[in-house]
């Protein structure tokens, strides 16, 4: 039978191994957003107006990471207790179930801000 990695691997290491690349993720997010205003604001008299644009979508762009985040993080904390519970059937249900979960909750979000914006881009 199978061990579950994370409760035989050292905990440094494991810290190395996942939480590296979320910090990564985070560092390079915000590095996109200050290079994006950057960019934006050197456009001249149009840039003005388009970094306006950037400010107000910013808390948007937030808002709807903070979802995600928060729902992955409480699928996180039910596959946790049911790994550790060994109950297999409900990791997967759980797994299938929190995928749909993300993806429904994400995608119409997204769409709907490309449609509203749909007629500023021709």
């Amino acid at each position: 039978m199978e061990k579950n990695k994370m409760a035989v691997v050292p905990l440094k290491k494991l810290f190395l191994k996942m939480g590296l690349p979320m910090i990564i993720s985070m560092v390079l997010q915000a590095l996109y957003n200050v290079i994006d205003s950057v960019f934006i604001t050197n456009m001249g008299s149009d840039g003005v107006i388009a970094n306006q644009a950037l400010t107000l979508a910013f808390p948007i762009q937030l808002l709807i990471i903070a979802i995600g985040v928060g729902t992955g993080v409480g699928i996180n904390a039910l596959l946790s207790k049911s790994l550790g519970e060994q109950n297999k059937d409900k990791v997967n249900k759980i797994a299938g179930t929190g995928s749909h979960e993300e993806l429904s909750q994400t995608c119409p979000v997204y769409q709907k801000l490309y449609e509203s914006q749909a007629e500023w881009y021709r």
